[in-house]
């Protein structure tokens, strides 16, 4: 009775860390966006179903472009990360550090997020949260 068990558990603890290791690279993938000021790869992470604070994918699109445009490429670095994955639902809460140059003065940054993903088709995308 107990083996069933043990592989179902094992099982379901495979399919998370998949799940974590495509979210995390679905972060990976932002952070090259802000490191390259990318804002076409950027943008190709957020849903079309974002929203957050009023403001949808498209609004969020054309802010990310104006900001990196204006900042240029950007030293981001995560200090901690926690997901949760809840079906096709995730929760990314982090700490993070980033550097950027604004009116040619060095800038400095630290802070906490939490980015909300979705899963769409097979890909993660961002919902909100940045």
């Amino acid at each position: 009775m107990r083996a069933p068990l043990v592989a179902l558990l094992l099982l379901t603890l495979a399919g998370c860390a998949r799940e974590d290791r495509s979210i995390e690279e679905v972060l990976r993938q932002r952070e090259r966006a802000l490191a390259t000021a990318d804002a076409a790869s950027y943008a190709s992470l957020i849903s079309p179903a974002y929203r957050d604070k009023g403001i949808d994918a498209r609004t969020k699109r054309a802010e990310i472009a104006k900001t990196l445009a204006a900042f240029g490429p950007v030293s981001y670095r995560s200090l901690s990360r926690a997901i949760a994955v809840n079906g096709d639902n995730a929760t990314v809460n982090s700490r993070y550090a980033m550097k950027v140059t604004t009116a040619g003065n060095p800038l400095e940054l630290s802070g906490e997020e939490t980015i909300l993903l979705h899963r769409e088709a097979k890909d993660w995308k961002i919902v909100g949260g940045i």
